[in-house]
């Protein structure tokens, strides 16, 4: 288990790796919270980290722990134990400095997989610099994906990589009442259909004999303008 303490005392702790599911989450502001109680949800165990003393309070008996303390400072890292995590995400928001020098601080460390938020492009390109493994831009990224959800029949997107997505979408009428793997859609569209929701039942994923009709929803996955164009098909 973590300390359950707020403040920065010391830490006596092994020196092994906490195990797989723990996570560091530091700073707790919109992001930082939201992102920390959703990884509670899903089963992991949680340290969260904030400056604000409101704010630990605030989600005190919500995570495995809330501290207030100082992550600027790699000595506080190493008492909280963050360098034996599985994973530890800077979700610092306003203070740009602050999240530089934290994500440096982390990487000193030999094993936690680091993940961060930017701000703003500048602010993403010394992160990445840095050699944060993984940057994360909320505000852009939900920029792209509001663009393509206010266009055309999109219901969800999500960017896979440069280039390539996942959107959900209503069943296109010239794929519906024939199996699949009569329609050569991966052929002809570039794009493949991966799962498919009947009205009122969940997600099952598509075969080769799946048959499509009205009212159904679909994941489909392939180059973003293919599935873009895919999705507004007649």
């Amino acid at each position: 288990m973590f300390p359950s303490r707020s403040g920065t005392d010391s830490h006596h702790h092994s020196g092994r790796r906490r195990p797989p599911g723990t996570v560091a989450v530091i700073g707790l502001g919109r992001f930082g919270a939201a992102l920390a109680l959703e990884l509670m949800r899903n089963g992991a165990e949680v340290l969260g980290i904030d400056v604000d003393e409101d704010v630990v309070q605030e989600l005190n008996g919500q995570l495995t722990t809330v501290v207030r303390a100082d992550a600027t400072q790699e000595q506080v890292l190493r008492q909280l134990g963050v360098d034996e995590f599985d994973k530890v995400v800077v979700g610092i928001g306003s203070d740009v400095q602050a999240s530089i020098l934290v994500a440096s601080r982390l990487l000193k460390f030999a094993h936690p997989e680091i993940w961060a938020k930017a701000i703003t492009t500048p602010h993403a390109e010394i992160l990445e610099q840095l050699g944060v493994h993984h940057v994360i831009s909320p505000e852009h990224d939900m920029g792209v994906r509001s663009a393509h959800l206010i266009q055309g029949r999109v219901l969800d997107f999500v960017t896979i990589d440069e280039g390539f997505a996942l959107i959900r979408c209503p069943a296109p009428e010239a794929v519906q009442q024939r199996p699949l793997d009569t329609l050569s859609i991966r052929r002809t569209h570039g794009v493949s259909i991966v799962a498919v929701r009947r009205l009122g039942q969940g997600w099952e994923a598509t075969e080769p004999g799946t048959v499509l009709y009205e009212n159904d929803q679909i994941l489909v996955t392939g180059p973003t303008r293919a599935v873009e164009a895919f999705s507004d098909l007649d």
